[in-house]
């Protein structure tokens, strides 16, 4: 008698081809005891020839998280995290916050500690296990995801992980998570669920309506000195980028933005930041897929100014409170957007061209006296002791190509950074999560191996970016990048929210302000020799292009390096 029995299959296998039949090509993970079938699923796969996703170690989660970020941010494509019960969904929490304001998508997947004591060959066998248990996992990032679920017994894995993938790239795009008990992981798949899709993940971007078009064209022709105030407009989309671009061409209308490039530096419309003089010029204003489009406390535009907010959900409803004026809200992709409001504004504007070329000369006057203080600026400090951060931006224009992707997280000034190209330039975190540009860096390496990429920061940004477990991705993967501390040895942003909240109090008059020092500053450059990096300490401004020139020609070689610039407090 044949006693041969068909091979089954774990649900952690079919785990793994879900991931694999859903477009995800990498997984940044940090394992630990509930990993085990997906560790024994991963070698049987390997040994059958099957196609799985690439697990990355990376050891520490908020470096994993910031990977997929910034992988995404330059290629597009949703990358997914596998984290160690609830101590890994803590370490990664920090990054998903980011993710979920910045409305990136990514899928995080957390063993779940095995939920059984006995009974089952993946039960309990460690002490941790019993301490690991939470009443309620999810509910640790339920706020900051789109979507939370833990995997059954007899469920259909890929159906759960397809499902999953399309709720995090659907817009808004975000976070989503997933929770794995290690007895189910273990357990034989019973039905793997739907296979390779032959569509992209989540649904399709929305259009406004024709209605919402129209009235938006109508406030826009309506007005003489119009302004855009883009967020993550061009972040998001090339074509998005491109559309801006040619709008604001077309029509004279000014653009402003904040943390992402929107359009490129030298475009006639581009204003750089908002400004009170350029927020009181506008008659109309259009917030493009801005979260926050200026400070209110510090600008505002005037009480007869039109405004229209746009974005796929341009309430920001999972933001408690938003008080920004409106008096127009339109909901759709500004991908889709940008070329139908385009054309019916080439419609309307016809019979206004006087009004269209004053508008240009105007700008053409706000540009060029701005881009002349900039240029005042540069000369001013080029030559200060410590390095003026305005300085350091200004000898990353001079030695990096139009390829090389810059990730500041408040390292320069962004406004004196120069970029032609979209997907060049990953900004700020718009909730503060420090730590993200050194991940980041490493993920939009991962995706654009072909081009330099240099991370800038701040000294406290790069402690808390866990610079050593970084370090070790980037040798371990083939991932060189340049990082460059701005080092002044304090949190300065700590330090200039207590200057603006007590101008003449008693922490500005005294000698060293109160949880804000970050003395003595460590020999940061140090750090990367650990891994075989280049490290240098650059304190001359007159010697800092010729460090980065060195430090880029070491990661040119497969090197990662550090630069450690000892700069002053001092940014715009």
């Amino acid at each position: 008698m044949d006693d041969t029995r068909a091979e089954t299959t774990s649900v952690a296998e079919a785990y793994l081809k879900a991931l694999s039949d859903t477009g995800v090509r990498y997984v940044f993970a940090n394992g630990g005891t509930d990993f085990a079938p997906v560790i024994e699923g991963l070698a049987k796969s390997g040994e059958m020839g099957r196609e799985v996703p690439e697990f990355m170690i990376v050891p520490h989660e908020n470096v994993a998280v910031h990977m997929a970020a910034g992988y995404w941010e330059t290629c597009g494509e949703m990358a997914a995290v596998m984290v160690h019960v609830t101590v890994g969904t803590a370490n990664a929490a920090c990054g998903i916050m980011n993710a979920s304001r910045e409305n990136v998508p990514m899928l995080l997947a957390a063993g779940r500690t095995p939920i059984t004591e006995t009974g089952n060959p993946a039960s309990r066998n460690g002490v941790i296990h019993w301490g690991q248990e939470s009443f309620d996992q999810g509910g640790m990032l339920r706020e900051y995801v789109k979507w939370d679920y833990e995997l059954r017994h007899g469920q259909p894995v890929g159906d759960i992980v397809g499902r999953a993938v399309d709720i995090a790239m659907s817009d808004p795009k975000g976070p989503v998570y997933l929770t794995l008990p290690r007895e189910v992981l273990a357990g034989e798949a019973v039905h793997a669920g739907a296979g390779t899709r032959g569509r992209a993940a989540g649904n399709l971007p929305t259009a406004p309506s024709a209605d919402a078009i129209e009235k938006t064209a109508d406030m826009i022709a309506a007005g003489e000195r119009v302004l855009i105030a883009a967020g993550t407009t061009g972040r998001d989309s090339a074509a998005a980028f491109g559309a801006l671009a040619q709008l604001a061409e077309d029509h004279a209308i000014a653009v402003c933005q904040l943390t992402a490039l929107n359009l490129p530096t030298s475009h006639p419309m581009n204003m750089g930041m908002p400004t009170k003089a350029l927020l009181e010029w506008a008659d109309v204003i259009i917030v493009m897929d801005a979260q926050v489009p200026w400070m209110p406390a510090a600008m505002s535009p005037t009480s007869d100014t039109k405004i229209i907010h746009m974005a796929v959900d341009p309430m920001y409803s999972r933001y408690p409170t938003r008080g920004w004026p409106m008096d127009l809200a339109v909901a759709g992709s500004s991908a889709a957007a940008l070329p139908l409001l385009n054309d019916a504004l080439g419609t309307k504007l016809k019979s206004k061209s006087k009004i269209i070329d004053k508008r240009r000369a105007e700008i053409k006057k706000l540009r060029d006296a701005m881009v002349e203080r900039q240029a005042a600026r540069i000369e001013e400090v080029r030559s200060m002791f410590p390095i003026h951060p305005v300085w350091a931006a200004q000898c990353i224009n001079e030695v990096k190509d139009a390829d090389t992707i810059v990730v500041n997280e408040i390292g320069v000034p962004m406004p004196y950074l120069e970029f032609e190209q979209s997907g060049r330039l990953l900004g700020n975190s718009g909730a503060g999560g420090l730590g993200r540009s050194l991940g980041a860096a490493l993920g939009a390496k991962l995706a654009a191996p072909d081009s330099q990429v240099i991370a800038t920061m701040g000294d406290g940004s790069y402690m808390f970016g866990v610079p050593i477990a970084a370090h070790y991705v980037s040798r371990a993967h083939n991932l060189p990048v340049l990082n460059m501390i701005s080092n002044n040895s304090q949190w300065h942003a700590v330090r200039a929210s207590t200057l603006a909240v007590y101008p003449d109090g008693h922490a500005s008059r005294a000698n060293a302000m109160p949880i804000t020092e970050l003395t003595p500053s460590p020999d940061y450059e140090k750090g990367i020799e650990t891994v075989g990096g280049y490290g240098e300490k650059v304190e001359d401004p007159e010697k800092l292009i010729p460090a980065l020139e060195r430090g880029l020609k070491r990661v040119a070689d497969g090197d990662p390096a550090l630069l450690n610039v000892i700069t002053q407090t001092a940014r715009g």
